[in-house]
């Protein structure tokens, strides 16, 4: 609902407009109450009373005993920012239990709070001002960053499946942080609900929602990377002219994500330009390495590996993209 307010001038240089008061009075405004004023880049005022949280948000759903199907409600029901997900069934079986009992472990916040013979009742107990999608971002690429930097590591490295094992593990992390970034999204889309301490204008969020997108995507194929270097015998390992230039592809996969994050934090179009054209270098490079492993006995695991580069190459990309339209706002 909008209303249209005209502006007054009291004394000689404040400006004043009224509140409705319907607004004033659902939000628990009293004489004397506080509320805080935010600016925002594209021109508009924020204000928030200080007792302001988002809605209290109820989600039932029924068991049919199918646990992908149980996946998919429970995740989506958190990211749509419900923070009761109350799960009904006649009886609910034990594994049925454990498997919501593993999806919660995937979900930042969500707490098991209530459990009977026919329901169990998911909450999120985490407070969605504390957490903000620029937070989410940096650690979402401060996870993948780590996880790239450890495969170029141990591309010619011993104990190799030990490194590789770890770096797959790091997968589930990831996600969790992705879908916490998608849950506040939805949330600032809901009512038009900011936390106070996101900077972030709804343009601005929506490119973050999008690049985290990419960056999860990246780390897919940085698991796909580990888990081809680990199914590869140690006893027929690659050449090391191959293996010299995957780690030198990658270095350079690595420093085109770095820049691709940097140019959208900053709407930097000049490295964004820069981030494009080294990732069509680096076509070039797997080229060459396609072009040596059809010698080698590890032809097929050591495509997947390339393609997977060029992949993320192609991810960095779309972020340097989001950056480029972030310049025009």
């Amino acid at each position: 609902m909008e209303e249209a307010r005209k502006v007054q001038i009291t004394g000689k240089s404040t400006y004043m407009i009224t509140l409705p008061k319907k607004w004033a009075v659902d939000v628990g405004l009293q004489p004397g109450s506080l509320v805080s004023l935010s600016y925002r880049n594209e021109g508009t005022l924020l204000l928030t009373p200080s007792t302001t949280k988002p809605l209290i948000s109820h989600k039932t759903l029924e068991i049919d005993g199918e646990k992908n199907g149980l996946r998919r409600d429970i995740i989506g029901a958190y990211v749509m920012g419900h923070q009761f997900i109350a799960l009904h069934a006649r009886t609910i079986p034990q594994e049925i239990r454990k498997e919501i009992q593993g999806i919660c472990k995937n979900l930042i916040g969500s707490e098991i709070v209530e459990e009977t013979k026919d329901k169990i009742v998911i909450y999120d107990i985490l407070d969605p001002g504390e957490f903000t999608i620029d937070k989410g971002l940096k650690r979402m690429y401060a996870l993948v960053y780590g996880m790239l930097k450890d495969l170029i590591a141990v591309v010619n490295a011993r104990g190799r499946k030990e490194m590789l094992s770890e770096i797959v593990s790091r997968e589930e992390e990831v996600d969790r942080v992705f879908l916490l970034i998608a849950k506040q999204f939805i949330m600032r889309l809901k009512a038009g609900w900011v936390s106070k301490e996101d900077q972030l204008n709804l343009v601005e969020a929506f490119h973050y929602r999008l690049a985290a997108d990419n960056l999860e995507r990246i780390g897919d194929h940085a698991v796909k990377i580990a888990n081809t270097f680990a199914s590869i015998d140690s006893e027929d390992d690659l050449p090391r002219d191959i293996t010299d230039k995957i780690a030198c592809v990658g270095k350079n996969s690595l420093d085109i994500v770095e820049k691709s994050i940097i140019s959208l934090r900053r709407a930097d179009v000049a490295l964004a330009g820069t981030v494009l054209r080294e990732t069509a270098k680096i076509r070039g490079e797997i080229s060459e390495i396609n072009r040596l492993k059809m010698e080698t006995t590890n032809a097929l695991p050591i495509g997947i590996i390339t393609d997977s580069i060029s992949r993320i190459g192609d991810y960095a990309g779309n972020i340097a993209e989001l950056a480029i339209d972030l310049h025009q706002l």
